[in-house]
């Protein structure tokens, strides 16, 4: 879509709402990298555990959907072999690594270019977890990053707890990060107790003290994830983490596929993505880790574009406005809509599932139909399967179209 196109919350495939491009609220689009941590939060995860070709397959279609920067982490079993096997695919993305002392060294050697180093910002962990100074760590972060820059990296510092520290602790460990050499700054919001506008507010102040290009990193405690790090866009981020299906510790991280949907039809940003690959990117993360998609998630889940009604949306698309009876049209991103027919459901379902398989019926023939589809979802407590639907559509009066 063009950034100069009058109606930008519309679109062939979606029509959002148009208050999403006030003038007092639009967000002018900005470049914005997608930063996969499905591999590297994943490995937070209690109930995953990933192989070395796990994280191939999923770095390779990573790739092939078009995502450019994802993740590794340098601490569980494995982790030379997973980088060395990456990288020797030559994928079109960057590999980022967090700084690992004895470890970061052997990727270096191999071509890594990209580093994450930690900063453990809050008072707590310092004073009662790791036990040393404020200076001391903060000397650490800024030693690693010089080192990772005197290897020809590009380093990013990684403000673990930062939503929950101090203005002053938060801006005097920037500030020690780009005197360091740092290109980048992550906000972490690391137990999702950060709001939408904190999270903003912090992108704005980390990107005025230091001018660095600002990443954030938010975690989906509250289910606030996907929307901090939108707020995070709109305040300027120029980097948002984000996992296939959400996959991260505890209650994991803002999704991919809702952030770049977002993104496309909210804010009119092109991410660059093959919107039509996501639910198959989502299916194969599914598939390798066993913790199955969400019902209700949103893109990827099965009731995403599940309805039991299908009046209007016939008449909208009658009207050519097929856009306007979804959020945004399900073969956007691959899928089609799947139309069941139970309880709540109207003439339109029925209808659509008869021409579905090209049988007619008298409109009094529909409502008898109808009739008995609603009684039999209720005693079955769901809908009908197509079969049962068939045998139903039949009894009463369905025909074969001439």
């Amino acid at each position: 879509m063009s950034p100069q196109s009058k109606e930008p919350w519309r679109s062939a495939h979606w029509h959002c709402s148009p208050h999403n491009f006030d003038s007092s609220l639009q967000v002018p689009p900005h470049p914005v990298a997608l930063h996969d941590i499905t591999v590297r939060d994943g490995e937070e995860c209690a109930d995953v555990a990933f192989t070395v070709d796990d994280k191939v397959r999923i770095a390779e279609a990573l790739a092939l959907v078009g995502v450019r920067r994802m993740e590794l982490f340098l601490t569980v079993p494995g982790w030379l072999e997973a980088v060395r096997a990456i990288l020797r695919r030559k994928l079109p993305l960057d590999l980022y690594v967090t700084w690992h002392p004895g470890r970061v060294e052997r990727v270096l050697e191999l071509g890594v270019r990209h580093i994450m180093v930690w900063y453990r910002i809050a008072e707590e962990h310092q004073r009662y977890d790791l036990r040393r100074s404020r200076k001391e760590l903060l000397d650490q972060a800024a030693d690693q990053i010089g080192a990772a820059r005197k290897a020809g990296c590009v380093a990013n510092l990684f403000l673990v707890e930062g939503s929950r520290a101090t203005l002053e602790q938060i801006q005097e460990a920037v500030l020690v990060g780009k005197q360091a050499g740092a290109s980048a700054v992550t906000v972490v919001d690391s137990y999702g107790v950060a709001r939408p506008a904190a999270i903003g507010f912090l992108v704005r102040q980390v990107r005025e003290w230091s001018g660095l290009e600002v990443d954030v990193h938010c975690h989906n405690d509250f289910g606030l994830s996907t929307a901090n790090v939108l707020a995070a866009y709109e305040a300027g981020a120029t980097g948002l983490n984000v996992a296939v299906n959400g996959l991260g510790y505890r209650a994991g991280n803002a999704a991919l596929d809702e952030v770049a949907l977002a993104l496309e039809v909210l804010y009119g940003v092109d991410t660059g993505l093959r919107l039509e690959m996501l639910p198959w990117l989502g299916k194969l993360v599914e598939e390798i880790t066993g913790i199955p998609l969400d019902y209700f998630k949103p893109v990827t889940g099965k009731g995403a574009f599940s309805v039991e009604q299908w009046k209007t949306a016939s008449a909208m698309e009658a009207a050519g406005v097929r856009p306007f009876a979804f959020p945004f049209e399900p073969e956007l991103v691959g899928r089609t809509p799947r139309v069941v027919v139970g309880k709540w459901s109207d003439v339109g379902a029925v209808a659509k599932k008869l021409t579905d398989y090209g049988l007619t019926a008298s409109p009094e023939e529909l409502g008898r139909i109808l009739l008995e589809c609603q009684r039999a979802g209720i005693a079955h407590h769901r809908p009908l399967t197509d079969d049962e639907f068939l045998a139903v559509a039949t009894t009463h009066g369905a025909v074969p179209t001439e």
